[in-house]
């Protein structure tokens, strides 16, 4: 507690005279020496009055009244803030002090009915809807950036498919949907962002994804915002917690994908979901009953573009440089993207087959 002013200024004469020291004069005022040097230059400079407290406060400017009076209009509406009742009670102080009296009270955590109550969707059986997204851009110190593409049913929470990438192209997520779709089957509909991926910019068309869709006969359902892929952004979350930090020391990308198809098998097949009542996602879930062969699928799935050979006998497809035979230089070509497979054409015939770079 600080000394009445007749006091500090007398131990400041003291001081200023040399009588007594620093560290008699900060026993004297019960306060540090640090405080008697800034008193010690307040004084020399403004004399008795530097030695004023001229901070204000807006602690103590409420009375046991007012301090009831906030706690009974909200045991009254607890649906009020502080901020509320600050306003409406028109009282001079901060947010902060009403909050401080409301905890004191016990009236902090309070479950407030909403005006507008939440809507819970879940889909009534396995595939009859899947949810596809990218997680966003996860740093590896060894590795780079890598990206996250998976396919989550609606109804187990079970993830057919999923893979890390180094880049975030429609190649990508159509190979896992090709994986997807040539497992487990068909679901009814599909789940997914307004990304360039999936849905075409322009006004008129549509992009690849929107027309093997068609193809397929699966109904787009487009989200708008994050929270209508509530579920799947609650799985990205999940691998962000409990499976990146496990490889975030990985060397190559081949390592990420070896560990992660081992830990999405635990995750489908071992791991137990609360939700559920202590059951795993893979009890919950089946196979489509709708399946396509894979002669099927890679007849619809297939995604082609024409490219021509460059002087270096090479070609760029969707940010991947592919080596092309010698013979096709300053050539117009056809390539197909079936699968995990690259399929080259020129003049009706394939002469070039190879894996898809990611």
């Amino acid at each position: 507690m600080k000394k009445p002013i007749d006091q500090r200024r007398e131990v400041m004469q003291s001081l200023l005279s040399g009588e007594i020291t620093v560290g008699k004069a900060a026993e004297l005022l019960s306060c540090s020496r640090r405080s008697i040097e800034r008193y010690r230059k307040a004084f020399f400079v403004s004399g008795a009055e530097g030695l004023r407290d001229h901070r204000r406060s807006n602690y103590h400017k409420l009375t046991a009244a007012d301090s009831k009076l906030i706690v009974t209009w909200k045991e009254k509406d607890r649906w009020r803030s502080a901020r509320n009742i600050r306003d409406k009670l028109n009282l001079p102080v901060s947010e902060q002090h009403i909050l401080r009296i409301l905890r004191k009270a016990g009236l902090i955590r309070e479950n407030l009915r909403r005006v507008k109550a939440i809507q819970r969707f879940e889909a009534d059986y396995p595939n009859q809807m899947w949810q596809t997204d990218i997680m966003g851009k996860i740093f590896f110190p060894s590795i780079g950036i890598l990206y996250l593409i998976a396919t989550l049913d609606d109804h187990s929470r079970f993830v057919p498919s999923g893979r890390w990438f180094k880049t975030q192209g429609k190649m990508n997520v159509f190979q896992i949907w090709y994986e997807s779709l040539a497992r487990w089957g068909v679901p009814e509909k599909m789940l997914q962002d307004e990304g360039s991926q999936y849905k075409a910019r322009t006004r008129f068309g549509t992009a690849d994804y929107q027309w093997y869709a068609n193809a397929l006969g699966i109904e787009l359902i487009w989200a708008h915002k994050a929270q209508t892929k509530g579920k799947i952004e609650r799985f990205w979350k999940f691998v962000q917690t409990d499976f990146v930090p496990s490889v975030i020391s990985a060397k190559t990308i081949e390592e990420v994908n070896g560990t992660w198809n081992v830990w999405l098998a635990r995750y489908n097949y071992t791991f137990k979901s609360r939700y559920f009542g202590g059951i795993t996602r893979a009890s919950k879930y089946k196979p489509s009953q709708r399946r396509l062969s894979r002669i099927e699928l890679q007849t619809l799935l297939v995604i082609e573009e024409r490219r021509k050979v460059t002087r270096e006998s090479t070609v760029s497809l969707y940010g991947k440089h592919y080596y092309i035979p010698p013979g096709y230089i300053g050539c117009r070509i056809w390539i197909k993207v079936i699968g995990n497979k690259v399929i080259f054409e020129a003049n009706g015939e394939v002469f070039w087959k190879t894996k898809v770079r990611f």
